[in-house]
């Protein structure tokens, strides 16, 4: 059987969880209303086209994707989980605003992935004239379905867009699927800034019942050296949060033996995030403590990379 019949017959499950592209606009005031998927299929004749068995099951109602968290990505997990013997691959429209934190989360919750899921979105809705939403649902759809030799193409979280292929982390074994429901939220963003007042910082490292923070940093991971803040981030990490550092870069790897200020965060027990994003360590952190790990266990799992999430030096030895 050529590779061409194979495709023809992939069959993909369409999740619409929200977003602009499943949104028409309100004749009277202009705004963006959310419709029933089906109409999704009266406007997208070329769906049938495709030749392939597409299938939806949609969030009702459905969800703004500033709206999404833990609870929403637990729901596509089971959705996917419920149906992953019979569909081949699965495209997930999703909200652009937190698309990367949702595949960030998918990625570590889905274990032992080997389908393809492939999140994508638009700028505009499908029904408008010049809307992204068409090309992006279909080469969504034509990736989730693509095989070689009788295995996906793509066995992975990903998210298509305006036609960027973002890969994710990269399966490690073909054993069966095990779907995690575990999110611990006790985490925190710390973004730094010239100027961070000490009121600031305290206030964030003294939340609560909070477990991990991840520090957005300078440059290959650099931090103010004053005192008070190398003493409030000791004074956390001896409470037991774990404090992982990331780049406020858009490029480029933490690498905190580089220069003293970095070190001086190595000596105050802050944890290196690597080339880890914001998104991917929020959500690793969330389900490592998700899973009752202690603040030492999660701090090796940090170091370690469970899914591809990390690119860690090979000098480095935790």
């Amino acid at each position: 059987m050529d590779m061409h019949t194979q495709q023809e017959k992939a069959s993909i499950l369409l999740i619409y969880t929200g977003g602009t592209i499943g949104m028409i606009e309100n004749p009277e005031t202009g705004e963006l209303e959310s419709i029933n998927f089906q109409h999704l299929k009266d406007n997208m004749p070329e769906l049938k086209k495709l030749g392939y068995s597409v299938a939806t099951i949609q969030f009702d109602p459905p969800m703004d994707s500033s709206e999404m968290g833990p609870d929403s990505w637990m729901k596509i997990v089971k959705i996917i989980a419920d149906n992953y013997q019979k569909y081949d691959g699965f495209v997930v429209l999703h909200g652009t605003d937190t698309m990367s934190y949702t595949a960030s989360a998918l990625s570590f919750m889905l274990e032992n992935l080997s389908k393809p899921v492939i999140l994508t979105g638009s700028q505009l809705p499908i029904g408008m004239l010049r809307t992204d939403g068409k090309e992006n649902l279909i080469t969504a759809i034509e990736i989730a379905a693509a095989k070689e030799n009788g295995l996906p193409l793509v066995p992975e979280v990903c998210i298509f867009f305006e036609n960027d292929l973002l890969r994710g982390y990269h399966p490690v074994s073909r054993k069966p699927l095990k779907p995690h429901y575990l999110l611990d939220r006790n985490i925190a963003i710390l973004k730094l800034f010239p100027g961070i007042s000490p009121q600031v910082v305290e206030s964030i490292l003294n939340i609560p019942g909070l477990k991990g923070v991840v520090m957005e940093t300078f440059g290959s991971g650099n931090a103010p050296c004053e005192e008070w803040f190398l003493n409030m981030l000791k004074e956390a990490v001896d409470r037991g949060i774990v404090i992982v550092n990331v780049t406020q870069c858009r490029a480029g790897s933490v690498e905190m033996h580089r220069y003293e200020t970095g070190h001086k965060l190595l000596e105050a027990g802050v944890t290196s995030g690597f080339d880890s994003t914001t998104e991917s360590a929020v959500t690793k952190l969330m389900f490592l403590f998700g899973h009752g790990l202690t603040p030492d266990e999660v701090k090796e799992h940090m170091n370690c990379s469970l899914i591809g999430e990390v690119s860690i030096p090979e000098t480095f030895r935790p």
